[in-house]
């Protein structure tokens, strides 16, 4: 065929109404090239060099254990804690996952108690933002410098917190963070892998489905996965990206009705914040039961609270005390504050779909549901 007309091999079928709603709604050049502007202002976003995209945090963090060679007879030192679980990207590498316990205050990973775990087979670092509160990362550097470790950033909890004037997701070789609920946008689910390093981001994205053919001569051959994010599912993630600041400010009024509700309970502080952090976001409000209570009974208010029709969770097991670990030698005991902390805190909703004058009502549940299992009215 002859004259100006291109014919692709495939296109995506959308209807020309389809095509120039998208269009106005992200500009052309978002439109037809998703994937690589939601990478461009992620990276912007976040103060980094590179940002790649992909499905979810576990397929980012096995990503970047792949792509650097981390496999058995290798070892991960992290925390029992993630939210989404990503950690459990190491034995898909056949790699050893060692938890290290957490501080008893921040929730995020004790550096001192990840030091004494760290040992000549410790190939990677996993420090997480616990809840939203940053680690602290100035010691973290400095063990990641002692160690020849990489050192990875889990900001999955996390979005725009402070310490010491830098922002969450820029600490580390590189920092992985997630998108979804029940961070404050639509709810699509996606991950970016964020460095300032052009190697990694290079070998990271052709191992993600890229062309080998482009990575130094003399490295070792690399076997392309199909891990990319979906056009469409990178076009909602770029519409979403404008409501993240008003999302988190809504998270805010409700953090601050949630505090204010909270005092009616005997003994319950403000939920703790390092001196060396200037700001935390928080991804969840979590709600720690005092000693007088059981996981028995934290499982009982739970359950009272969803028979009123309010979603809440018990904080999710540490991850070595998944039945996978267990069955292969793991047990309790490795990560004692860890542990007692899973077994007392509840999640309660906290997303900018709820009106900050429903905090109180939440409360009061909580504090009938608290006296119904017979440990009184007060949480401590």
């Amino acid at each position: 065929m002859g004259g100006d007309r291109t014919i692709p091999f495939d296109a995506p079928q959308w209807s020309a109404e389809e095509e120039r709603e998208q269009t106005e709604s992200l500009g052309k050049e978002a439109s037809l090239r998703p994937v690589e502007s939601l990478e461009a202002r992620l990276g912007f976003v976040f103060g980094r060099a590179r940002a790649l995209v992909v499905p979810s945090p576990s397929v980012a963090l096995y990503l970047v254990l792949a792509g650097l060679g981390i496999g058995e007879g290798d070892e991960v030192v992290a925390s029992p804690f993630s939210w989404f679980g990503m950690a459990r990207a190491v034995p898909w590498r056949n790699a050893q996952l060692t938890v290290s316990d957490i501080d008893s205050w921040s929730f995020t990973l004790d550096p001192e108690k990840a030091a004494r775990k760290t040992g000549p087979r410790t190939r990677l670092l996993l420090v997480g933002n616990a809840l939203g509160h940053p680690a602290d990362w100035e010691r973290f550097e400095a063990l990641a410098r002692d160690s020849a470790a990489v050192l990875v950033e889990d900001a999955t909890e996390s979005l725009f917190s402070e310490y010491r004037g830098r922002r969450t997701g820029s600490f580390g070789d590189l920092s992985i963070l997630a998108f979804g609920s029940p961070h404050p946008n639509l709810g699509e689910s996606y991950a970016a892998i964020l460095t300032d390093r052009e190697d990694l981001d290079l070998l990271f994205r052709t191992l993600r489905g890229g062309d080998p053919a482009v990575l130094p001569s003399g490295t070792p051959p690399l076997l392309p996965l199909e891990l990319s994010l979906s056009p469409g599912m990178a076009r909602l993630a770029l519409r979403s990206l404008g409501r993240l600041a008003a999302g988190l400010k809504k998270r805010a009024l409700l953090l601050s009705a949630y505090q204010e509700a909270m005092r009616s309970f005997e003994g319950v502080k403000d939920l703790y914040q390092s001196p060396h952090v200037d700001r935390v976001n928080w991804f969840s409000y979590m709600v720690h039961l005092g000693t007088r209570f059981s996981v028995l009974s934290r499982n009982a208010i739970v359950d009272d609270l969803r028979g009123a029709g309010i979603g809440a969770r018990p904080f999710p097991a540490p991850l070595h005390l998944h039945p996978w670990f267990v069955a292969r030698g793991s047990r309790k005991g490795l990560a004692p504050v860890a542990e007692k902390l899973a077994e007392r805190a509840i999640a309660l909703p906290f997303h900018p779909g709820l009106d900050p004058e429903e905090a109180g009502p939440i409360v009061e549940r909580l504090k009938e549901a608290a006296t119904n299992v017979g440990a009184g009215s007060a949480i401590y």
